[in-house]
């Protein structure tokens, strides 16, 4: 049974009383031949999904919950160095949610209208298709699950101890440098404080993401100039907000999430219950993001209990250019996008339009595809605009191979040229910005990331209440 069958999809009449519509089946049919892609999809109608599909992602370090086993959570990279350092969020802490606090999950792990170039999940094994076709869970035993599990994966895979740990050898680092002319070798550090390559390695990455440190080699960091004048590690950590108890409050949040990112992988919009689902959420006091492809309006209109904020993917002014990058398998799905985005202006909740730039693809700046972006920005009317750097993981380093430009896609060497630089997320910024009057507000470097302001009002915070 299709997905979307079993939702109530929904339209205002023109006395703005819903009326119950008829759903058109077709939109989510089996992928049409045109297509230059397929999926090992399995065609199925079970309660649980396979168990080769699931250990497919669970070797990836995904924790799929709930009996019929549709749906995952998993840690985010910036989850996980907020619990080792206590400081820095992800782009998300623009609207002021926590890291720790967030609970990245999906309901619907391999089902999906889009087989993007840039995706990390195991599309080419591990997904299902654009069909729901397992037994959906009850959403308020999922969210018991997605809260059980991320409290679990604190405790046990991520402990506080190890974080403490890892203090105390950047502060040892730190010290060796002070005494050695700003100078840590990593050999002689390890063979002179015995602790293992794998401990050593990721305080170094960490003190260098922080700007603590810089390195060519990864085999010798040197304190980066303002640091060298400073006598006490503990001090230099601080000018980062990094201390001891600074971890120690971040997992007491951790142990308490208030924030479900229901974006981890998959379209999130065909999940049958997804109404329910963010009710639960809210039962909960927890805010929520929705971050869905669009492909699928109906079931968007069908809501009538929205997220905190939904985001929604901005296909390419092309139709050409989004088969190439996006990949759909479903048929119409273009006008399917072009539907939600003119539904956009009427949700009752924050709304934002999200591009993953590809460099050599969508990341170029010529004026015909910038003004074609900012005629649909205008068109949908969103509050924000998200524009991210495609990042290079997990399954994405195949998409060299997914373009059909040869390769072996195990290489990050393939892949990395098609990864935008910071500067290069800014360049494309600039421009939009520029041509549709979206002033950018906020840019994250790491994160590659840049929002800009459509529709929300400039004198207006965009904190969100209460996180």
């Amino acid at each position: 049974m299709l997905a979307i069958a079993y939702m109530k999809a929904s339209a205002l009449t023109s006395a703005g009383v819903r009326k119950v519509a008829s759903v058109d089946e077709s939109r989510i049919s089996p992928r049409p031949r045109h297509y230059l892609f397929s999926f090992h999809a399995i065609q199925m109608n079970h309660k649980q999904t396979p168990i080769r599909f699931q250990k497919l992602y669970t070797r990836s370090n995904y924790r799929i919950v709930g009996r019929s086993k549709h749906s995952a959570l998993k840690p985010c990279h910036w989850m996980v160095q907020k619990l080792i350092s206590g400081t820095k969020n992800c782009y998300k802490g623009y609207f002021g949610i926590k890291s720790e606090k967030c609970l990245q999950c999906t309901p619907t792990l391999p089902f999906c209208t889009h087989g993007c170039v840039f995706c990390w999940r195991e599309l080419e094994e591990g997904n299902l298709g654009a069909r729901f076709t397992v037994e959906p869970d009850d959403p308020g035993y999922l969210v018991d699950e997605f809260i059980r599990n991320q409290v679990n994966l604190v405790q046990h895979h991520f402990p506080m101890e190890h974080s403490l740990k890892g203090l105390e050898i950047m502060e040892e680092a730190i010290e060796v440098g002070l005494k050695h002319d700003g100078i840590i070798n990593v050999g002689e550090f390890k063979r002179s404080h015995g602790h293992s390559w794998k401990k050593i390695e990721r305080s170094m990455v960490l003190l260098r993401d922080l700007g603590i440190v810089d390195t060519r080699d990864h085999e010798t960091y040197v304190l980066t100039p303002k640091n060298k004048s400073v006598e006490d590690p503990r001090i230099i950590l601080s000018t980062c907000d990094v201390s001891e108890g600074k971890i120690r409050q971040t997992y007491k949040n951790a142990l308490n999430p208030s924030h479900a990112a229901i974006s981890l992988a998959g379209e999130p919009m065909l999940y049958p219950k997804m109404q329910g689902l963010l009710g639960e959420f809210k039962r909960r006091s927890f805010t929520t993001f929705i971050v869905s492809n669009a492909t699928l309006p109906d079931a968007i209109d069908s809501l009538d209990t929205l997220p905190t904020q939904f985001y929604f993917t901005l296909p390419p002014p092309s139709s050409k250019l989004y088969k190439r990058i996006h990949r759909p398998v479903i048929p119409d799905s273009y006008n399917a996008i072009l539907e939600t985005l003119d539904m956009v202006e009427s949700l009752s909740c924050r709304t934002c339009l999200r591009i993953t730039l590809v460099k050599g693809l969508n990341g170029l700046t010529s004026p015909s595809l910038i003004s074609g972006y900012a005629n649909l920005i205008k068109r949908a009317n969103p509050d924000f605009v998200d524009i991210k750097g495609f990042a290079v993981e997990a399954r994405a380093l195949r998409i060299k191979k997914r373009l059909g430009m040869g390769g072996t896609g195990e290489s990050i060497g393939e892949s990395s040229a098609f990864a935008p630089s910071f500067q290069d997320v800014m360049d494309f910024a600039t421009q939009l910005s520029t041509a549709g009057n979206f002033p950018i507000v906020e840019t994250s470097r790491k994160s590659r990331n840049v929002l800009l302001l459509a529709n929300w009002p400039r004198d207006k915070s965009y904190i969100i209440p209460g996180t």
